[in-house]
């Protein structure tokens, strides 16, 4: 009798913390979410929405992997931190190469504001380089909330207009940004696919 009760107090148990973990919305299990989601993230494709000439050669692409060079190495990546050792942490960095140009004359950097005329005299420079954002799920996963930490910059480590998840997995970030190219500086939407090559952060 007494091991009958204690095999029905069990099931009860086992029955009650069954339903409480399956309660847990899928955009809150933040275990799952780590598994799933947390990593670095290398681009697969990014296009602008116009043809630029960004690398300076005289040819006009909406291929971004061939007009900005520095986005095919593993230094031009995007970054999902999902907890940390202290807990959840929800941290989204989209590591980009900022343009740096050197104008030499006056104020030696364009500092991404101002209205800049191609001059061949000007030297180009990159920073892959990346802000902090806040982010979270909507509830059927099949999107990423992106919110700035405090007073997000428009022209430098922009905050993405908006970030889907795509087949396996793979994010579809989508930014507005100022680019120099051949043609002046260029207000674009760039559309870049991101999959996970790690875990690791």
């Amino acid at each position: 009798m007494k091991t009958a009760l204690m095999l029905i107090v069990l099931l009860c148990i086992a029955t009650v913390s069954c339903q409480q973990s399956d309660s847990i919305p899928p955009k809150e299990d933040v275990e799952a979410l780590y598994q799933r989601f947390h990593g670095k993230y290398k681009v697969v494709s990014s296009t602008s929405s116009e043809p630029l000439d960004v690398n300076l050669d005289g040819a006009s692409s909406t291929n971004l992997l061939q007009e900005i060079l520095e986005l095919n190495n593993y230094g031009a990546f995007l970054e999902l931190r999902v907890k940390s050792v202290y807990g959840s942490v929800f941290l989204f960095s989209q590591f980009w190469p900022e343009q740096y140009i050197n104008t030499y004359s006056g104020s030696t950097q364009w500092n991404g504001r101002d209205t800049l005329s191609y001059n061949p005299t000007h030297l180009v420079n990159y920073a892959n380089q990346a802000g902090p954002y806040r982010f979270s799920f909507i509830d059927d996963l099949s999107q990423i909330v992106v919110t700035a930490v405090g007073e997000s910059d428009s022209i430098r480590w922009v905050k993405p207009e908006s970030v889907f998840i795509e087949a396996n997995d793979r994010l579809r970030v989508i930014n507005k940004r100022r680019i120099y190219t051949r043609q002046g500086v260029k207000e674009v939407t760039i559309t870049t696919l991101y999959e996970r090559f790690t875990i690791v952060t």
